[in-house]
């Protein structure tokens, strides 16, 4: 796990304090609960990253881990509060994962005091409603690559099959040749928890995909379906920066996981099924997905016009 670029940054962290020491144990064995779970590095990179803001933190302060109580994680809470740039969201998140970890020492009884985070609330965060990008507007970013080169056609499979099969960008760079099935127009990812799923693909993507791969990818090495020109797998950042500058061409803000938010509002909208969109979106519970879509008034008033019961009683 120290290949990760957190949990390195989290280890570099905690060694340099003046009171690393207790972090660095505490750290060990967190990590290596997280891996006997059988968590993705996604989860474990995003813990350690959180844990590294609160360790700072403390650190400033001059607040060893071994004295850590409730009334310190409140004073980081709301120094998070104030900030006007951090959301609600990512506050509640950074107290997600502190509970975890403190839950987790005090499970394995190596916290022996009081557990800080028993009865910490998450701050009551405010309900916005998501932006969604339109069928339109993914086309016109889609129309700025360049489709007569790899790395330009390249980047246009990319942001269609975000939209079309509303896979996570994790999934998507992790997805490898083997597990595309053209014929059939599957693909098998790896989502979250190491757990795996089929998720089709539409007729127009099926077309997108076996261009890409006959006219592109067949001259590339590796096993990766999106790839550098070397034939190297592309990371997070890389392709996040690629969508956001095709939005930005056609003055749209776009991200993958604005992308799979926005498909997946638009599946519901044209009358697909929730539960099926659990299934392809990986989720464990519907609450998940639900929070993933967002359907405004005429959405609201269209369905009850077509679906209303009160309209199949006899007047």
């Amino acid at each position: 796990m120290f290949h990760l670029p957190h949990v390195k940054r989290l280890y570099d962290l905690v060694d340099a304090m003046a009171m690393g020491n207790h972090w660095r144990a505490y750290i060990d064995a967190f990590l290596y609960g997280c891996r006997m779970k059988n968590l993705s590095h996604n989860t474990i990179s995003g813990y350690a990253e959180r844990l590294g803001y609160l360790a700072r933190f403390l650190d400033e302060n001059g607040v060893d881990i071994e004295d850590v109580a409730k009334v310190h994680l409140q004073d980081y809470v709301m120094s998070l509060i104030n900030n006007p740039k951090i959301s609600d969201a990512t506050v509640n998140g950074r107290i997600t994962v502190y509970k975890i970890f403190w839950n987790y020492l005090v499970d394995e009884e190596l916290w022996e005091k009081p557990n800080p985070t028993s009865r910490l609330r998450k701050i009551k965060a405010e309900r916005r409603i998501k932006d969604v990008l339109t069928p339109e507007q993914i086309s016109k970013a889609a129309a700025t690559a360049n489709k007569k080169t790899f790395l330009g056609y390249r980047d246009y499979c990319m942001l269609v099959l975000l939209f079309d099969t509303m896979i996570r960008r994790n999934e998507m760079l992790t997805l490898t040749i083997e597990n595309v099935d053209l014929r059939q127009g599957l693909i098998k990812v790896l989502g979250k928890g190491n757990k795996e799923r089929y998720v089709a693909m539409g007729s127009k993507m099926q077309k997108v995909m076996h261009f890409y791969f006959q006219r592109w990818r067949k001259e590339m090495q590796g096993e990766f379906v999106f790839c550098t020109q070397q034939g190297r797998q592309l990371d997070k950042d890389n392709c996040r920066q690629i969508v956001w500058r095709m939005g930005r061409k056609v003055g749209i803000h776009i991200s993958p996981h604005l992308i799979r938010h926005s498909a997946a509002t638009w599946f519901i909208r044209t009358g697909g099924s929730p539960a099926v969109l659990q299934k392809i979106m990986g989720h464990t519970s519907p609450v998940i997905t639900a929070g993933y879509t967002h359907l405004n008034y005429d959405d609201l008033l269209k369905a009850s016009q077509k679906f209303s019961p009160g309209n199949a009683v006899a007047a």
